[in-house]
C-alpha cells in the first residue's frame, strides 16, 4: 500500500476546492505571521498558480493527524466535559469567505463554549530557544487559528465562545491542556487582515504592504522591561519630560478659554484664537490667521 496509506488520510477533491475559496484556520495562522515569503506562497496556492504542498510523508504531520482522536478523546475523559462537532464545517454568514474544520466544541467549559484543537509536536527548540519555551511559541503560533474559529461557532450557535484550548502532545508524552481566552478586537484584526488578502486574490495582485495581526499577549504573561539602553526611548523620554510642564499649563489655559465661552456664542474669538462650538455644545480652539 505504501504512500496510499498516508495519502488517503488527507482531504477529499471537494473539501481541497473549497478551501481554495475561503480562509481557514490554518491560512489566518499564515497571514497573521506576517511573513511575506508564506503569504506569497499562500496566494499563489489560492490563485492557482501552484499547488499545495504534498504533506503525506512528512512524519510530524501525519503524527498529527494519527492521534487527533485519542488525543479528543483523552482530554475529555480528564476534564469530564462533552466534546461535540468533532470535525464539523462552520461557513462564515457575515464574511462568506470564513471557514473552518474545528477539532471539536468543549460544551460547559466555565459554563460557555471552547474551542479545541489537538496537536502534536516534537518539542523541539529552535536555535537559542530552551525547551520550556516550546509550548508558549505554538500557543502564540495557534492563536490565530482559535480566535478564527471561536468567531464563527460564535456566529452559528449564537452562544459565546470565550475560550480557546490547545491539546499538545509532545513528543511521547500524554496531552496537555492549555488555554487561550478569545479576544473580540483581535477576531476583528484578523477579519480585516482575511478581507485585504481576498482583495488581493480577486483583483489578482500580489500581496504587499501586509497588514500586521499579532496575536495578544495575556497580561499574566506581561513582565517589566529596562529599556535603559534604548536610544530611541532615551531621546523622547527627555522630550517629554522637557515639554511636560508646558503641556499641563496648554491643557489648563484650554480649559479655562472653553469656560470663558458665552452660552449664547456659536463662535468666541479674539487676541489671535477663536473656539467653535457645535450643536452638541462641544467646543474646538483655532489659531486665527490674522
Amino acid at each position: 500500500m505504501g504512500k496510499e496509506y498516508f495519502v488517503n488520510m488527507g482531504l477529499d477533491t471537494k473539501s481541497l476546492e473549497e478551501r481554495k475559496n475561503t480562509i481557514g484556520g490554518s491560512d489566518i495562522t499564515t497571514l497573521a505571521s506576517g511573513d511575506p515569503e508564506r503569504i506569497l506562497k499562500l496566494f499563489n496556492q489560492k490563485t492557482n498558480r501552484i499547488e499545495r504542498d504534498d504533506l503525506s510523508l512528512v512524519w510530524a504531520v501525519q503524527m498529527g493527524v494519527i492521534t487527533e482522536e485519542a488525543n479528543i478523546e483523552w482530554t475529555e475523559h480528564f476534564i469530564d466535559l462533552p466534546i461535540i462537532d468533532r470535525q464539523k464545517v462552520f461557513n462564515g454568514k457575515k464574511y462568506p469567505f470564513m471557514r473552518c474544520t474545528v477539532d471539536g466544541v468543549v460544551k460547559g467549559y466555565k459554563n460557555k463554549l471552547a474551542v479545541i484543537d489537538a496537536k502534536f509536536t516534537m518539542g523541539r527548540p529552535k536555535r537559542d530557544e530552551e525547551y520550556k519555551d516550546v509550548i508558549p511559541r505554538l500557543i502564540k503560533y495557534y492563536s490565530p487559528q482559535l480566535h478564527w474559529n471561536a468567531y464563527l461557532i460564535e456566529e452559528e450557535t449564537k452562544k459565546k465562545c470565550p475560550y480557546g484550548l490547545l491539546s499538545f502532545i509532545k513528543g511521547g508524552d500524554q496531552p496537555t491542556l492549555h488555554e487561550v481566552k478569545i479576544d473580540p478586537e483581535y477576531q476583528l484584526k484578523l477579519i480585516n487582515v482575511a478581507k485585504w488578502f481576498m482583495g488581493c486574490i480577486e483583483m489578482d495582485i500580489e500581496p504587499t504592504d501586509i497588514p500586521t495581526a499579532e496575536a495578544p499577549i495575556p497580561q499574566e504573561d506581561k513582565v517589566p522591561v529596562d529599556m535603559q539602553a534604548d536610544p530611541k526611548w532615551k531621546a523622547f523620554a527627555e522630550q517629554y519630560i522637557q515639554t511636560l510642564g508646558a503641556n499641563e499649563i496648554f491643557k489648563d489655559a484650554e480649559a479655562k478659554i472653553k469656560k470663558l465661552v458665552p452660552r449664547n456664542a456659536s463662535e468666541a474669538f479674539g487676541h489671535g484664537i477663536a473656539v467653535k462650538v457645535a450643536k452638541n455644545n462641544a467646543k474646538r480652539i483655532l489659531l486665527c490667521n490674522n
